[in-house]
């Protein structure tokens, strides 16, 4: 097959040839058909040399597992993996970053008959954004305690601890000290994601109730937001039922997983409009969304949502900390777009 296609495509054989990208071809049972000379040389080979080998011929046994699996999904789904981020051990030994899309290989009448692939190395982006999240953990770390200490003070000031106030001035302090919370709030859940995302330890999961223990407690926080947009709640149509739901995760990570994903609805939600939160066993897997009303995303933009510091008008780390979170505990996060034209952040959790 490789010759026959070296001879029909000089153009792509050209490609193959100058990209520094890798690129391959796989047939159905993971052999190798064709790929770049980028992809042989970090392999550490000619390309002629990985012609009819596997993945289990230059990586480690887990990793080509993995990655087995996750073609023989591909090919039996017809659907695609697009820029997944995975950590490969090379056959030096060496460690690096890559950004993969894997997809179905169809021949002309439509028949899957492998899998067509691209990979780019992205360590030296990887390492940067570790030594911004690395200076981001340290920064939030020590504006917490001044933060702290300042709550405190106006606490004590609306007390009368240094004298008399008046009542005017009570509820002034009362609602500095509330807005400091906040804001202590907000420093201490970027400290949580900063020091997540530099850090490969899992958290202690333990069994949750989602709605009593997760989803409540975050659409109170948000209360007076979700009343100032006179927006609806709307938990009917596929919602958590009334009885209990339970989760096995870290109550943090889902909880920064809820806040901010309900936030973001929040504040692109029409005045009126309505966010909706889903649930649906699918038996091993529960799958899990929050949907609001709002503008489509556009198609563009799809999917630098979940890329390290490209989100616009944020601090761009939220959605790409989240889905590690989701990853993390098994499952995965995405957008789809809601069959209405609205946007839809759909994730699944194991149920064990």
């Amino acid at each position: 097959m490789g010759n026959n296609f070296t001879e029909r495509c000089p153009e792509m054989m050209a490609l193959l040839r100058h990209s520094e990208d890798s690129i391959f071809f796989k047939d159905m049972d993971g052999r190798f058909t064709l790929v770049s000379e980028a992809k042989a040389r970090r392999s550490l080979v000619r390309w002629e040399e990985m012609i009819g080998k596997t993945d289990f011929d230059f990586l480690p046994l887990e990793e080509a597992r993995q990655c087995r699996d996750d073609e023989i999904f591909i090919m039996e789904s017809g659907e695609s993996s697009v820029d997944k981020e995975e950590e490969l051990t090379r056959p030096d030994g060496s460690k690096s970053w890559i950004s993969v899309s894997k997809f179905p290989w169809k021949e002309a009448g439509g028949e899957i008959i492998g899998v067509i692939g691209i990979s780019r190395d992205i360590s030296q982006r990887k390492k940067l954004e570790r030594h911004i999240l690395r200076m981001l953990s340290i920064a939030t770390h020590d504006m917490r305690a001044p933060i702290v200490s300042v709550a405190a003070t106006i606490k004590l000031l609306a007390r009368g601890r240094f004298g008399e106030v008046s009542e005017s001035v009570k509820q002034t302090l009362s609602d500095v000290f509330n807005r400091m919370i906040k804001l202590e709030k907000i420093v201490g859940e970027y400290l949580t994601k900063s020091t997540v995302m530099v850090s490969n330890a899992i958290g202690k999961k333990e069994k949750l109730d989602l709605r009593e223990g997760i989803i409540d407690p975050i659409l109170g926080e948000f209360s007076q937001e979700i009343e100032r947009g006179e927006i609806q709640i709307d938990n009917r149509l596929g919602g958590i039922p009334g009885n209990k739901i339970l989760v096995s995760a870290n109550r943090n990570w889902l909880g920064i997983v809820y806040r901010n994903l309900l936030s973001n609805a929040i504040r692109f939600t029409p005045k009126g409009g309505t966010i909706a939160y889903g649930f649906e066993d699918q038996g091993q897997v529960y799958r899990l969304n929050v949907f609001n009303n709002g503008h489509s995303i556009p198609q563009e933009k799809r999917k630098s949502i979940f890329e390290m510091f490209e989100s616009e008008g944020s601090s761009g780390i939220g959605l790409p900390v989240i889905r590690e979170l989701v990853r993390r505990h098994g499952g995965d996060l995405w957008y789809e777009e809601s069959p209405s034209g609205h946007p839809n952040f759909v994730f699944t959790l194991p149920k064990e």
